[in-house]
């Protein structure tokens, strides 16, 4: 998927997914594998430059959250149109980035027109989706009973409200 998206907007787009996990991160580059994968070789991966170092750093070393941002930012951008679904959004990513991921998300849905559908287990990342929730960004929460034939929907207004009083709507 990179190959779609090098040189284009599309990159600087990805370059700015990472650098709310890492300001100092100024460019990024894949790093090809010169032996195929099936006869053992690595599969290769990415590396970025960070300010302030010579020697570009694997992102592979920069943590999962790292790796999670990259692959939802590159696939973002090939939904254009479409929809986006992404399993349990916030595994890698610490509480403290969450409302940034939901902006970036957003605005990339919006630029792109892209439905993003996203699962989470955490409250943490139902917490930063209150705080970044304002009226009129047709952002909901639906939650899924057992037993039950419909999910139960969460408007802006809910998801603050419950963020807010602590009340469970995972």
């Amino acid at each position: 998927m990179w190959n779609t998206i090098a040189l284009t907007p599309a990159e600087g787009f990805v370059l700015k997914a990472l650098q709310f996990l890492d300001y100092k991160i100024e460019r990024i580059a894949p790093q090809v594998s010169s032996v195929p994968h099936y006869f053992g070789g690595t599969r290769g991966g990415f590396i970025v430059k960070r300010e302030g170092t010579e020697q570009p750093v694997p992102i592979g070393s920069m943590g999962d959250g790292m790796w999670r941002m990259l692959a939802m930012a590159i696939a973002i951008t090939q939904c254009r149109g479409g929809v986006l679904l992404v399993d349990e959004i916030d595994t890698g990513l610490h509480y403290s980035v969450m409302s940034q991921m939901w902006d970036l998300m957003y605005k990339a849905a919006q630029d792109l027109d892209v439905q993003i559908f996203a699962t989470t287990h955490s409250y943490d990342c139902v917490y930063s989706l209150a705080q970044f929730c304002e009226p009129k960004r047709s952002v909901t929460v639906q939650r899924i009973e057992a037993g039950k034939k419909r999910a139960v929907p969460y408007d802006e207004e809910e998801i603050t409200a419950a963020a807010s009083r602590d009340i469970e709507v995972r």
